[in-house]
């Protein structure tokens, strides 16, 4: 998930600079001037005497324009401008092919972030006593389901059948260590983990407490209290 937002800002700078050269490389393309799309230059002799002309296409009409007469150097300036034409142009073809490519890429994670986003939303867990099921809690937005299947004080952890993400959140507070302590960058190091969020924290620790016997499992977790639990 946070490789994926990394990406996604990444690529949405990317497509900014990308954006910013395209726009530069369309400016000069214009100050070039429309002399710079000849096709071809072309020697012509008139009357004894040679003289530059430049060819175009206007439509399926041949153009010509005479660009003077025949000297050393005389035509530099505009074969200079027609080279730095046809670099602009092919430079102007890759930045399109990665603004293309970016633009995907960016629709691409922008979907994930969506999915991660809806993944994050709904979501199911386990809550055992031992290796005893106690609750199975359905978090589908907003709306928390619990199913209690043991009505025990110690056992079970959840008071209602129906709760708000405030204190779903709050249960998974009371399961975690207390925030302000002095080594709880290097606990949260430990877990991987960059910032204290108690639903991740609980995921990694399963919510493991030394003076009870209550632990959560996540699905696609295929373990038991012998697994998970300190004693």
């Amino acid at each position: 998930m946070e490789n994926c937002r990394e990406l996604y800002y990444y690529y949405l700078m990317k497509k900014s600079e990308v954006e910013q050269r395209l726009q530069e490389i369309e400016i000069e393309l214009q100050e070039l001037g429309v002399q710079v799309t000849y096709t071809n230059i072309f020697i012509k002799k008139i009357q004894g005497r040679l003289y530059y002309y430049g060819q175009w296409y206007e439509g399926n009409n041949l153009m010509n324009k005479s660009l003077g007469r025949v000297s050393p150097g005389s035509i530099a300036e505009i074969e200079a401008k027609i080279e730095r034409y046809k670099e602009l142009k092919e430079k102007k073809k890759e930045k399109e092919e990665m603004l293309s490519f970016v633009t995907k890429s960016l629709n691409r994670l922008k979907r994930q972030k969506e999915k991660d986003k809806q993944s994050e939303e709904n979501y199911t867990f386990e809550v055992y006593w031992k290796n005893e099921i106690a609750s199975r809690v359905y978090v589908r937005g907003e709306e928390i389901r619990v199913t209690r299947l043991i009505k025990h004080p110690v056992k079970q952890i959840f008071a209602k059948d129906k709760m708000t993400r405030h204190q779903l959140n709050t249960i998974f507070l009371s399961r975690c260590w207390d925030p302000d302590r002095q080594d709880s960058d290097l606990l949260l190091k430990g877990l991987e983990l960059e910032t204290f969020n108690p639903r991740e924290i609980v995921k990694k620790t399963h919510g493991v407490m030394y003076n009870d016997f209550i632990w959560f499992r996540f699905p696609g977790e295929n373990l038991r209290a012998e697994d998970v639990l300190c004693r």
